[in-house]
Formats: C-alpha cells, sequence, structure tokens
C-alpha cells in the first residue's frame, strides 16, 4: 500500500484496469477513485485540497521509483526523467477518472464546465487538478526537442534498400510470431499495437494496401485509408493472415492494448536490433534500434520508391502514416536513402510501378464450391472467425483442420488453445426471434447481435414509459447503454444506430459538422429531453432494466 492510498477493491477494477499499465499505478489509482466517492458531497473545496495532497504524493512516489530504476541502471536521476514518467503515467489516471465520472452524478458541487470539440460538458473537479501545466510540459520536453533537431541536422544514411527488403522478406516467411510481427512493421510502417491487435490490411495493387485500424488518431471515426508497402502487397496481407493465426497471437485477444505492448515490446524490440542493426544505425542519440526506427526507415524508403516529384515528403508521409498534420509527420525524419558514396538519392523510384498488374497468392478455382447453409453462416460470422474477407476466414478452417489432424494423430498437443479467458460455445442456429435473451447470449449466429441489440432498444423504450415524465428514472438510448445491456461490441452497436432499421427505431440521423464529423441530430433522445447527461450516476443498467 502506498501512502494515503486505500487498496483498490473489485468496484473500480472496470475503470482502471483497461487504461492504467502498471500494478502499483492501477493500486493508487483505483484507492484515489474510492476516495473521490467517499467525499463526493464534501463540495468542491474538499475535493480540490483532496486531489492536490493525492498530486503531491503521486509526485513523491514517481520521484522515488524513477530514483531507484535509475540507481539500478547505474546513472543519475535526471530531472526530465522523474517529469516525463509523471506525464505519461498521470495521462493514465486522467483516462480512468474520465470512464469513472461516467457512472456518477456531476453537478456544481462536484464539477466544472468545459467547452470541448465533442461540445459542451462537464467535468470531475479532479481532471482540473490532477494536471500539469504548459511550463511542466515546455521543461520536461526541452531535452526531447533538442535530440529531435540534433536529429533532423544529422540524418542516418540508409545504404542499401535490397538488403533492409530482403530481411523483410525473410522475416514474413518466419514461424516465429516475433519475427512475422517485425517484418509486417519495417514493411509497412505500422506501430506494434497495430500488428498484433488493431490493424487489418486490404490488397489494393503490388505495393499498396488499405489499412484500416489506426492507433494514436485524434479522429476516431476515420476510416481506413491507402498506404505502401516495402515488398509485394500479397506478402504483407498474407504475412498479416499467418501471424494473426499463430497461437501466441490467439492469446492476446483478450487483453487490452496496454497489455499487449507492456507484454510483447521488449521480445519485439530484441528481433529489431538482431536482424536491423547490421542494416541501419539508431538516429543520433539513441544507443540502439527499436519498433519505432521502423516506423521512420519506412518513412524514408517509402519516400525513395513512392513519393511523387510533386508532393512535398512530408505530405506523402503524414498520408501514408496516417498523420493528421504534417507536424507529426516530422517526428519521423531520422533516415534518408543514399548511394555508395553517401549522396541522397532521388524519390520517386518506383513510381510508375505502382500501376503494375496485381499479383497474389491467392487463386481463383474454377469449380464452383456448394456448401450447406450452416456453413454459409459459419462463413458469414465475422464474431466466429475474426477475419475481413471470406477468403481468409476458410483458410483459417483449413488452418484449423490441419491442426486438429495432428492432434487427432498424437503429432500434437499444445497447439490447440483456446483464447485466454475465453470459451468457445457452439452457435445455435433456432430462428432468433424464438430464442430467449440468455440463449441469444450464447450463440455467436449470424444476425444475433441486431437480435440482442432490437430487444435492449425496446427495454430500453418499455422502462422509460413505464417511468412516465420522470427524467431522473429514464435512460438515454447510446451506444454505451445498449452495449452494456448486450455485450455487443461497440463498433457492432454503432452500426447499428447508424442503419435503416436504426434510424427508423430511433430517428437518428448523422449529419456532418463543420469540421466534417458525423454529428447525431433530432431523435429519440431529443425528442425527450435527454441531455449528455441523462444516464450518468444511475448506477448498473443491467441492475434496473431486464431484457426478456
Amino acid at each position: 500500500m502506498y501512502a494515503g492510498v486505500v487498496l483498490m477493491n473489485e468496484a473500480y477494477q472496470k475503470y482502471v484496469n483497461p487504461t492504467v499499465r502498471t500494478a502499483w499505478l492501477q493500486e493508487w489509482t483505483g484507492g484515489f477513485l474510492r476516495k473521490l466517492d467517499e467525499i463526493s458531497d464534501m463540495g468542491k473545496e474538499e475535493i480540490k485540497s483532496c486531489c492536490e495532497d493525492y498530486k503531491k504524493k503521486y509526485i513523491e512516489e514517481i520521484k522515488v521509483r524513477s530514483e531507484l530504476r535509475a540507481k539500478k541502471r547505474g546513472k543519475e536521476l535526471q530531472e526530465t526523467s522523474w517529469m516525463n514518467s509523471a506525464a505519461n503515467n498521470l495521462s493514465q489516471v486522467r483516462n480512468a477518472i474520465k470512464l469513472w465520472q461516467e457512472d456518477i452524478i456531476l453537478d456544481e458541487s462536484n464539477s466544472y464546465f468545459q467547452v470541448t470539440k465533442d461540445g459542451e460538458v462537464y467535468q470531475h473537479l479532479a481532471l482540473l487538478v490532477m494536471n500539469f501545466d504548459s511550463e511542466f510540459h515546455h521543461k520536461r520536453m526541452a531535452p526531447t526537442e533538442e535530440k529531435k533537431q540534433a536529429q533532423r541536422r544529422n540524418l542516418v544514411n540508409i545504404r542499401n534498400v535490397d538488403e533492409y527488403q530482403r530481411a523483410i522478406e525473410k522475416l514474413l516467411s518466419s514461424e516465429d510470431w516475433k519475427s512475422v510481427a517485425v517484418g509486417l512493421m519495417a514493411a509497412t510502417g505500422r506501430r506494434a499495437g497495430e500488428i498484433l491487435k488493431s490493424g487489418e490490411f486490404r490488397q489494393l495493387g503490388q505495393f499498396e494496401i488499405e489499412f484500416i485500424g489506426q492507433l494514436k488518431s485524434k479522429d476516431k471515426e476515420r476510416n481506413g485509408y491507402a498506404t505502401f508497402t516495402l515488398v509485394e502487397s500479397y506478402k504483407v496481407c498474407d504475412g498479416l493472415l499467418r501471424l494473426r493465426g499463430m497461437p501466441e497471437i490467439k492469446e492476446l485477444e483478450d487483453k487490452t492494448l496496454a497489455q499487449v505492448d507492456s507484454g510483447c515490446n521488449n521480445s519485439i524490440n530484441r528481433v529489431v536490433v538482431e536482424v536491423f542493426s547490421g542494416i541501419i544505425e539508431p538516429p543520433v542519440g539513441e544507443l540502439q534500434l527499436s519498433t519505432k526506427n521502423l516506423r521512420a526507415s519506412y518513412s524514408a524508403i517509402a519516400i525513395y520508391l513512392f513519393c511523387p516529384w510533386k508532393q512535398s515528403t512530408s505530405s506523402f508521409i503524414s498520408d501514408r502514416l496516417g498523420h493528421t498534420s504534417d507536424a507529426t509527420a516530422s517526428n519521423y525524419e531520422d533516415y534518408q536513402v543514399v548511394d555508395s558514396d553517401g549522396k541522397p538519392l532521388t524519390r520517386g523510384a518506383w513510381v510508375e510501378r505502382i500501376g503494375e498488374e496485381v499479383q497474389s497468392s491467392r487463386e481463383e478455382l474454377a469449380e464452383i464450391i456448394v456448401v450447406t447453409a450452416s456453413v454459409r453462416e459459419k462463413l458469414d460470422d465475422e464474431s466466429f472467425l475474426p477475419y475481413p474477407d471470406i477468403t481468409s476466414r476458410m483458410e483459417e478452417l483449413i488452418r484449423l483442420a490441419e491442426i486438429g489432424k495432428k492432434y487427432e494423430s498424437g503429432e500434437l498437443v499444445t497447439e490447440v488453445r483456446a483464447p485466454m479467458g475465453r470459451e468457445k460455445k457452439k452457435p445455435c442456429i433456432k430462428d432468433l426471434e424464438t430464442m430467449t435473451f440468455d440463449e441469444l447470449k450464447g450463440t455467436k449466429v449470424s444476425g444475433s447481435s441486431d437480435e440482442k441489440i432490437r430487444r435492449a432498444v425496446a427495454a430500453l423504450k418499455e422502462h422509460n414509459l413505464k417511468c412516465g415524465g420522470d427524467k431522473r428514472s429514464q435512460w438515454a438510448i447510446n451506444v454505451r447503454a445498449i452495449k452494456d445491456l448486450t455485450n455487443c461490441r461497440t463498433a457492432v452497436v454503432d452500426s447499428y444506430l447508424r442503419s435503416e432499421e436504426g434510424i427508423e427505431e430511433l430517428g437518428v440521423r448523422f449529419e456532418q459538422d463543420k469540421e466534417g464529423r458525423l454529428r447525431p441530430v433530432i431523435g429519440y433522445n431529443e425528442m425527450a429531453g435527454f441531455s449528455l447527461q441523462q444516464n450518468r450516476g444511475k448506477g448498473n443498467i443491467r441492475e434496473i432494466i431486464k431484457i426478456d
């Protein structure tokens, strides 16, 4: 236990676990949220005082831990080191606070008014206090900015693109998940979390793919975008499919991105050092290579191969790495491609190859494959086989069948492993409308998610009608409420609400605002006079609203 912190109980884990990575900070954050609940009725001054006290203890804890870490490495503690740690960890605490405040009542005694990109909202006072000012951030970032400028003035040379590409292809053909993941990162410039969990690829051209699943994107509603690959795109698409089928990656299904990063980064970085240290050098001021350097080297090679003369290099990289500004792209200007004499090579060497006929490792079968209705349902069910197209799902079925054959013959006893914390249930093919809600929760039949959402919407409407005009007891119908009632994924619920059926049920229409974002206009919630805070502080919706 840390000074002044009450141990976290299970009630706070749902706020802490999705956002906070390290064990000690999880405990600290849970205790802090519990304390905020205890003083919720004591007024603004008491809440501010409590937060300031916790912030002081938090900084003291960070300094102690940073000093111990520096001593362990045989170094002296730099002030900016603990400051960076404090800022990074506090952002995780703030995210937990934001989740927690959704389940409490915000009023004048515990909140402040703020205008955000999402509109006018009330925020808990803890978010006002648990923060660092601009002077703090400027001071902690000064050495980083100096290092960045030194790197921009001393670009590292990439002398052999062919060798770099051969290394990628060798990695993509490996049977080791870490090697395949590093090969995909090098070939596409994607982050580790995007390759291991969030990303999807679709072949567009011989060296071009559509990428979906961008992390660190300020535009949460952004669709996929086109990006180039440093080797043939079909090798990259097949590599990702093969990686996602590996048992080690399947075990990551139920883990958060934070858990994936913390659990895989070290082992992946070791592969980066082992494979690429003889091909490229780390940027100025860095001791060894890491996955971030692969993103930067990808930028330099992609510019050399594919950047048109009429487009600036910063704009090209912003487009292909999914950045919202050229300034962000400048973070990856560490390398340049040069000839054997060290002279920079012209850009756009492969521009004419962009239009080449697309090659693929997939072949069309001349015969027509006939399947039963139940097999078709399986192939159409992305929740059962989580791949973006039917060909990929068929390949996964064949892979599983091969494993099953080995298992039956006694050749294999360890490769067949279910994803951690999840048991596969056999889907039921009964008529969805005749199922009980409990039966629906246990099936993966195509269309079962929409049926669960329909029943949740009906149950919410019925509950609100029974409440008469008492808004304090009524619930707004939104993604969060339906998701909590059904356990359906956010994307599935959002898709239903935007569908013709969803619009008909709730009267919601989506229009673009001045910034190009889709916003709901007059619908069920607006007609009922519900605000954005309507569902806050009402407790667990599943304990209040029951679905038949």
